[in-house]
């Protein structure tokens, strides 16, 4: 049997950040079946944090112009990779985006092709690129021939009404489980002491992040808990921004900015709790890593109540930053991982399982043809 070409659709290069981090999670166990062959499609020419590791399975990566800077060139543009790069299914990662990128692929040939749902709102807030993205996600009803997203809320929103399935944002648990050693050595190696109440939080810096208000939270905690560190993993356009305003805060020596890591599992483990004050969410890979890791996790209520997988987790208005701080102040200092990692593999978070589930997605898809 020929194998069944495989392409995902992504946004921008294969950085760090949620939808590119679930993807490589699925991409490490697919490349060890051989029905399959992958290859990515990114747009822009930016270099990706996991390009190397991508490379190195000999996974091929296709670029293309973004669409909002070379909007006349764009369309011949991808059409060109999938002319000279036929595949059998195309696994858009584009959100409301998927609609434009799924509507050439349909005039290609490309006789499967797959939205993914990664988020609950436009990523663009206002102006033009809002009004492209409204009409994009009102083609996708049209050009998708399956849809998934990554929770009910987030495929509620792209798909308004029509129906949907689930794939997980799973991940590879083993590596989450907590061990002492690490944990001091990581505090160490950030100069952090082992008495200090650390918080963490991982993601961009970016608007739906709402970084001001974790900032705020942090800032009024340490007037009773000095002893307390904020550590931030991340990149993004708004990392200047936030810089500025801790300082203006005079909170400097208790914020770490660590940019972006590939230590995320060990990182975890150095904190006490996770924080995610979002706007909005699809349902973010870094709060079922945190969870995974055993970590007491604070989430807005802005991000569907399927992220909370654990006892420890719980999702808070964005109404007053007191209430957080309250919540930061009675959070249990004991971390569960053996029942958090149970809880996980029973809601179909082990990506080892999650994987199979894809794998026979795209099987299907290919029969039914």
């Amino acid at each position: 049997m020929n194998k069944i070409r495989v392409m995902f659709a992504m946004g921008g290069s294969m950085k760090r950040a949620g939808a590119e981090t679930m993807i490589m999670q699925y991409l490490r166990q697919l490349v060890k079946d051989d029905r399959f062959e992958f290859s990515i499609l990114v747009h822009g020419y930016d270099k990706g944090d996991y390009d190397e590791e991508i490379v190195g399975y000999h996974v091929p990566i296709y670029h293309v112009p973004v669409r909002g800077q070379h909007p006349l060139s764009y369309s011949h543009e991808v059409r060109k990779v999938l002319k000279a790069h036929p595949v059998d299914i195309v696994h858009c990662n584009m959100d409301s985006a998927c609609g434009d990128f799924l509507e050439i692929a349909k005039k290609c040939g490309v006789k499967n092709r797959i939205a993914h749902s990664h988020t609950t709102k436009y990523q663009a807030q206002k102006g033009i690129k809002k009004a492209i993205g409204y009409y994009s996600k009102r083609k996708i009803h049209k050009v998708a021939t399956e849809r998934l997203a990554c929770s009910q809320k987030a495929g509620k929103w792209l798909y308004e009404g029509d129906s949907f399935k689930i794939v997980n944002n799973a991940i590879d648990l083993n590596l989450y489980f907590p061990r002492s050693e690490v944990q001091q050595r990581k505090r160490m190696e950030l100069g952090i002491a082992a008495d200090a109440f650390v918080v963490g939080h991982v993601g961009r810096f970016c608007y739906e992040k709402n970084h001001k208000f974790l900032i705020e939270t942090f800032a009024k905690m340490l007037d009773n808990h000095p002893n307390s560190k904020l550590i931030l993993a991340g990149t993004g356009n708004l990392l200047n921004e936030t810089r500025a305003y801790v300082g203006k805060l005079h909170i400097e020596q208790n914020v770490l900015f660590l940019g972006s890591r590939d230590d995320i599992p060990e990182l975890l483990q150095a904190m006490d709790v996770f924080i995610m004050p979002s706007l909005f969410e699809g349902l973010p890979v870094s709060g079922i890593e945190a969870q995974a890791a055993g970590l007491p996790c604070l989430f807005a209520d802005t991000i569907t109540q399927e992220i909370c997988m654990t006892e420890y987790a719980r999702r808070l208005p964005l109404d007053d930053t007191d209430k957080w701080v309250e919540a930061l102040e009675q959070t249990p200092r004991t971390k569960n991982a053996a029942e958090a990692q149970e809880e996980l593999r029973k809601r179909g978070y082990d990506i080892v399982h999650e994987a199979h589930k894809l794998a026979d997605c795209y099987l299907s898809m290919c029969t039914c043809e």
